[in-house]
């Protein structure tokens, strides 16, 4: 190996720091509608945060995507129009005319979801652990919409952790064990105790 200066290396953390759960002013990049399911995919990035402790993660998703060469997308969420849920979608358009963006009225929505990009809607985000690939993992969900401006003035409630189901999460019997010394030692069962 090469010598380095290794002063002037600064080490990297265990983690990444990500947006935690919160209230979030999010500006709409991109929309595709699955009509055969009555749902809109909403693309989204951050634009503005409630918590000034939060600012440096305006921008976190659209700088993450760029940075892996558009391998990972943007943060998303679903609209579902279907009968059993227009109301929920009618709440969104009503936050989106809300937020203030131009001309928007809930009301006279005419079914061109690409106006919808561009648009800013204030949401509370909450955090929800998940299973994927035997491991449990934390991601951020829409919990509800609202106005920019009830986000701008801290009007809303931050969710509690939503729990991975414990039935969902595997199981697996330690197969060895370390012992003080570092040193790999097989677990004995019962039958296998001399005593």
């Amino acid at each position: 190996m090469k010598k380095l200066n290794w002063g002037n290396v600064d080490a990297a953390s265990e983690g990444y720091a990500a947006p935690p759960a919160g209230g979030y002013v999010l500006v709409i990049c991109a929309v595709e509608d699955h009509a055969d399911k009555e749902y809109l995919k909403i693309y989204c990035d951050i634009a503005g945060v409630a918590d000034k402790a939060n600012e440096q993660f305006i921008g976190y998703y659209g700088q993450r995507k760029e940075r892996s060469g558009d391998k990972i997308p943007l943060f998303s969420f679903i609209r579902s129009y279907r009968d059993s849920a227009r109301g929920f979608f009618k709440a969104f358009l009503v936050a989106l005319e809300k937020s203030g963006n131009s001309g928007f009225v809930a009301d006279r929505f005419n079914g061109n979801e690409q106006q919808f990009c561009g648009m800013v809607i204030g949401a509370v985000l909450g955090e929800e652990e998940y299973v994927w690939n035997g491991k449990l993992r934390m991601r951020l969900n829409v919990e509800h919409f609202c106005s920019v401006e009830r986000i701008q003035k801290g009007d809303f409630k931050i969710p509690e952790l939503k729990k991975a189901n414990s039935a969902a999460m595997p199981v697996a019997a330690p197969s060895s064990s370390m012992d003080s010394f570092g040193t790999n030692v097989p677990l004995l069962s019962d039958e296998e105790i001399p005593f």
